[in-house]
């Protein structure tokens, strides 16, 4: 799979704000600070995920974001589609790109089995079931904030408790 920053961003994302579905409206640069993720980037990645109805925007002063729809209706499929240009791992299982070799390619048919089992697992998780998971996880640090590990860098701490400085 050819999943990019704007995969894992919009994960972020979208946990943000499932994590706070109770609340009107999520402010941008809230998720900015809380996940790290550049303001610019963060704007491209918001306008996919609203293109595709996974998140709505008020615009305005008081503005900000909201999860789109119930997050037991939104699976990481979706998510990951919506952000990234190409998914597929190769050309071959891309049904809008073709290889010279299609016919005759002995690694086409394991490949579209890999692939469609990646699709299936990844459109059978809700974000309902990653943000229950998350939400029990950051019961169990004890208000410490859940870490994101960034491979070659020091650990994002996300989600600080309200009794964190």
């Amino acid at each position: 799979m050819n999943l990019t920053s704007r995969s894992r961003y919009a994960l972020k994302i979208m946990l943000d704000l499932a994590y706070r579905h109770n609340e009107p409206l999520v402010r941008r640069q809230e998720i900015v600070a809380r996940q790290g993720i550049p303001s610019k980037y963060l704007d491209q990645i918001l306008v996919r995920l609203r293109r595709d109805g996974l998140v709505e925007s008020v615009r305005g002063r008081t503005g900000g974001y909201r999860i789109g729809r119930d997050t037991n209706l939104i699976n990481v499929w979706e998510i990951f589609r919506a952000v990234e240009d190409g998914i597929y791992p190769v050309e071959c299982v891309d049904e809008h790109a073709g290889c010279e070799f299609h016919s005759a390619c002995i690694a086409k048919e394991p490949w579209q089995l890999i692939f469609e089992n990646v699709r299936r697992s990844l459109s059978q998780m809700t974000l309902a079931d990653i943000a229950e998971k998350f939400q029990q996880d950051e019961k169990n640090c004890a208000g410490t904030g859940v870490r994101e590990c960034r491979p070659g860098r020091e650990p994002l701490r996300a989600f600080e408790s309200s009794a964190s400085p």
